[in-house]
């Protein structure tokens, strides 16, 4: 199978991709980048240059840039940025900024993916590219749908004070956010020792199961059962502003932790950290329909 995976340059990403990335030999991968998610305002509160820092700024200026000079062989189960995934396992990785303008289109029907995959894609993708690949498109969403729709889900549902965080594999249909039908959901229990970024990155290892599963279905010609979800559900989030921010820490959670960064970090050097893990053993669940069949 041709598998397009779409993604953002940041540490999540390359995390989600790596753990995927023994499930997919066999199949033939590229990789295309954007190089953000959403505007970067120029008066960005402390904490959200916090988030920035661990998740972009760190990764792709010092600690992939300085992996990839080291030339560390590829070794097992060792982390591999993103050079060294084109480089060690000879998987084109390119920047894909605008999907949909022609260049674009060109680019993604000269590899002709069966299925395309998104996870953190920075571009909202429209019918013409949704129409290209047989198997459609499918995305990882890192909130519970139809719940959290949009940015930082994971923060809104912290601020809500939720047991649980989750995401959600979903269709992409149409070039609305979040809405497609959904496949499956994963959750993880809240743990106020873990950071949100801690979090964000505990969700990814269920959700990778969540791919895994569907891939599986796919390779033996089985259809993806789906809950549909219903227009007006749910709400969409955009990035919280410098208030939510500051309520959030003033509540005493932690946008980053160090320590949880370095046992992240540490999996790109080979060392026995396991980096961040959720505080019971996150299940992962299938897309649950309500009476009604609705989510």
């Amino acid at each position: 199978m041709r598998i397009l995976f779409l993604c953002n340059r940041d540490l999540a990403s390359n995390f989600a991709l790596n753990l995927l990335l023994p499930s997919l030999t066999g199949h033939q991968l590229r990789v295309s980048l954007t190089e953000r998610v959403g505007r970067i305002g120029t008066a960005e509160c402390s904490e959200r240059r916090e988030l920035l820092t661990a998740e972009q700024s760190t990764p792709n200026e010092i600690l992939f840039p300085l992996i990839e000079r080291a030339r560390f062989p590829d070794a097992h189960g060792r982390f591999l940025t993103f050079g060294e995934i084109a480089r060690l396992r000879k998987i084109p990785v390119t920047t894909l900024a605008n999907p949909n303008s022609e260049a674009g289109l060109e680019e993604v029907r000269a590899f002709g993916p069966d299925l395309i995959l998104s996870v953190r894609y920075g571009a909202i993708l429209k019918s013409e590219l949704l129409s290209i690949p047989a198997l459609g498109v499918l995305n990882l969403h890192s909130g519970l749908l139809p719940a959290y729709r949009g940015v930082l889900a994971t923060f809104r549902a912290l601020m809500n004070g939720d047991q649980e965080i989750g995401c959600t594999l979903h269709r992409i249909s149409d070039g609305t956010i979040d809405t497609g039908d959904v496949i499956a959901t994963g959750r993880v229990s809240v743990s106020p020792e873990r950071s949100l970024l801690g979090h964000v990155l505990c969700l990814y290892p269920v959700g990778v199961e969540l791919i895994v599963h569907a891939l599986k279905q796919l390779e033996r010609r089985l259809p993806l059962e789906a809950v549909r979800q219903f227009a007006g559900e749910g709400q969409y989030f955009s990035y919280p502003g410098a208030a939510e921010w500051a309520e959030f820490t003033r509540r005493g959670m932690r946008v980053t932790d160090s320590a949880e960064l370095l046992g992240v970090y540490q999996r790109y050097l080979g060392t026995d950290s396991a980096g961040p893990q959720a505080a019971e053993p996150p299940a992962a669940t299938g897309a649950r329909a309500l009476p009604g069949g609705r989510l």
